[in-house]
């Protein structure tokens, strides 16, 4: 069953994106010196900050049922990155995955219609994730070779579809609990943490 997506009705007054790393550091108790080791993990965390309502109580029962249903990190709402639905770069149509990519990959090689472009910072979907572009690219003919910030956690088939238009991630709110807080007849601001499943 599909998780279900954020509802349109409900715009965030900010949003945060992180790319949170898996690895660990180390820092020399002599030199200072800082080591760092990498791991394929990383995954997204969200921030959502949402204003307070006036009178427009409906909304806000709406915000309160799903900030409490999200609490516990169990049900999981698919959401997409609000200031980028859409690439800024050329590609649309349906492109799909030119090349299978394994677990760790960087890169992902795309079919596209040729002369695709996408810039850095451009959010795509393919296989179960989200990725950013990392820096601007352009098809040699239907090839589109893309550099990705975020490397890949799980295989991906060749000929697998790729979203371009809000690609979604699934997350959770880690919280154990959830809500809002009234004043008489308004809502305060609040904040959501979520994390990516």
């Amino acid at each position: 069953m599909a998780n279900p997506v954020w509802p349109e009705t409900l715009h965030p007054a900010a949003v945060e994106w992180r790319l949170a790393k898996a690895g660990l550091q180390f820092r020399s108790p002599f030199t200072g010196s800082l080591q760092a080791v990498d791991f394929v993990g990383e995954h997204w965390e969200v921030r959502i900050a949402l204003a307070g309502e006036g009178k427009r109580r409906q909304r806000s029962g709406q915000l309160d049922a799903l900030l409490m249903w999200l609490a516990g990190g169990v049900n999981v709402v698919d959401i997409y990155h609000w200031g980028r639905p859409v690439p800024v770069g050329t590609m649309r149509g349906s492109p799909v995955v030119g090349t299978s990519a394994a677990i760790g990959a960087s890169t992902l090689i795309l079919t596209v219609a040729a002369g695709s472009t996408l810039k850095a910072g451009d959010m795509i979907g393919a296989g179960s994730q989200v990725f950013m572009v990392k820096t601007d690219c352009t098809a040699s003919g239907t090839a589109l070779t893309v550099p990705l910030v975020n490397r890949l956690r799980t295989a991906i088939g060749s000929s697998s579809a790729v979203t371009w238009s809000k690609p979604k991630v699934g997350v959770v709110c880690p919280e154990m609990s959830g809500g809002l807080v009234y004043r008489p007849g308004m809502t305060l601001p609040t904040e959501l943490a979520l994390i990516e499943l």
